[in-house]
């Protein structure tokens, strides 16, 4: 018996890639649509613009996989479901971002502006987007890679693309189409991941927009050839509607809190172990990244031409462990170390140490060399003017990128149940599967307040730390 033929073995691919392509083409637009203008309500502020910034929490709190189920069940199975999923998510994290953003950037030209008579839709345009424009651009292509990531959660819950395959295979005892699958992903993130770094750093300004064009045509075209009809998407509010009254109220029955309970412990300490262990290993993956510490690049501590070999693993690794989704993960590492939460919390290392070694390895790099410069000028070892001198300028930027890591692997930490990676995310899917709606929507509203609450406590300790380092 021989194998497929690769003409086979393309066309077997070729369907859920597509797919996939389409969920995140017909999200980006939608989360730019959506959340650009509400991230402008955040920064004028006002009542309109808190009430903007609250829906924009509460929204994303909501794990994918619960979104992704609500649209399903509006519009049935396929990509539009997980476009529109991934696309109000999406347009949560875009809203908060882009306010911050353009809340960081000088406004003295912007009100200079002002001061002259113009417009405020002039100065605006004139004085204060050119100079948040790159960090925007930068943000919307990781807006755009994330999405790629996160269209294969989806997908496990009938959205179609990879994650609908990937789980397909598994169940088949498919290990060859499984690792398929899995190789297309790694591919397609990281031709994303290398795009996206193009557009944030050498990308003229006008091609942007004429990417940001295609992914347009592209989205409508996938909605067009979708099996969708338009007739569902009129109906969908009142399938919607329907599915919440028979969803409410939530079944905080005994029997249900008893599964919650532990449920919920294992989740978060999923998130605990995953962002920690990752963190920890993060640090030497840094260390090879970083040109300044792998390679020399500091005045006086000489050119290491033998760390360029490290180097350049370093970075593959850090690619493909970020490349790779954390449910994807999961299954690799369910089949390793069982079900339950172990596996998840190896998934979030695995996939944490990926991201941080990079961030970390940026913070490096843009931390100032001065002190590190001047102490090996003065005897120092490269190793202690890197630790003394280097370390401590990337320190903020690093810890908050911990920060904001543990809040992302909460909401992770939530759905890697589907997969049996322990969790509140496994009540949530023997729920939908089973038709248990009101216990499907009381372990949804006990995973949003566990978002919520961590949210809540990095932003309050991440403005504690600053305001003491402020004061210092």
């Amino acid at each position: 018996m021989t194998g497929p033929t690769l003409a086979q073995s393309i066309d077997f691919l070729r369907v859920p890639t597509l797919e996939t392509l389409a969920i995140a083409c017909g999200a980006l637009p939608l989360a730019l649509a959506v959340g650009a203008p509400a991230a402008l309500l955040i920064v004028r502020g006002g009542p309109l613009g808190g009430i903007v910034r609250v829906l924009a929490a509460l929204v994303r709190a909501i794990p994918e996989l619960v979104l992704a189920i609500v649209f399903v069940v509006a519009l049935g199975f396929g990509p539009a479901a997980g476009s529109l999923a991934l696309g109000i998510s999406g347009a949560a994290t875009i809203a908060r971002l882009y306010a911050e953003l353009l809340q960081a950037v000088p406004r003295g030209p912007e009100e200079s502006l002002r001061a002259t008579g113009a417009a405020p839709s002039v100065a605006f345009l004139v004085g204060l987007l050119p100079a948040a424009w790159p960090a925007l651009v930068g943000f919307a292509a990781y807006a755009f890679e994330s999405i790629v990531r996160a269209a294969v959660i989806v997908g496990v819950v009938g959205a179609g693309g990879l994650g609908a395959a990937l789980i397909t295979s598994l169940n088949l005892v498919d290990y060859r189409g499984f690792a398929g699958y899995v190789g297309v992903l790694v591919a397609l993130v990281l031709a994303v991941d290398v795009a996206s770094g193009y557009l944030r750093t050498r990308a003229p300004a006008w091609l942007p927009i004429a990417v940001f064009a295609g992914i347009v045509v592209i989205g409508a075209a996938a909605f067009a050839a979708s099996d969708t009809p338009l007739a569902a998407f009129a109906d969908a509010p009142a399938h919607v509607a329907r599915y919440v009254w028979r969803a409410s109220p939530p079944d905080f029955t005994p029997a249900v809190r008893r599964l919650a309970g532990p449920a919920l412990g294992e989740t978060l300490w999923v998130a605990i172990v995953g962002t920690l262990g990752g963190a920890i290993l993060a640090i030497p993956l840094a260390a090879a990244i970083s040109p300044f510490v792998a390679r020399g690049w500091l005045r006086g501590t000489g050119y290491r031409p033998w760390s360029f070999v490290p180097q350049i693993l370093g970075r593959a690794i850090a690619a493909i462990g970020r490349s790779v989704p954390p449910v994807a993960l999961a299954l690799v590492a369910v089949s390793f170390v069982g079900l339950g939460p172990r596996a998840g919390a190896l998934a979030l290392v695995i996939h944490t140490t990926g991201v941080l070694g990079k961030l970390f390895a940026e913070s490096l790099e843009l931390a100032e060399l001065g002190p590190a410069e001047a102490l090996v000028a003065g005897g120092a070892s490269a190793s202690s003017a890197i630790a003394i001198g280097l370390v401590p300028g990337a320190f903020q930027a690093a810890a908050a990128h911990v920060l904001y890591r543990f809040e992302w692997n909460v909401r992770a930490s939530t759905t890697l149940g589907i997969v049996g990676a322990g969790g509140i995310g496994q009540q949530i899917f023997q729920a939908q599967q089973l038709f248990h709606d009101r216990e499907l929507s009381a372990y949804v509203t006990l995973a949003i307040g566990l978002v919520l609450v961590a949210e809540l406590a990095t932003v309050a300790f991440w403005r504690r730390v600053t305001t003491q380092i402020l004061a210092r």
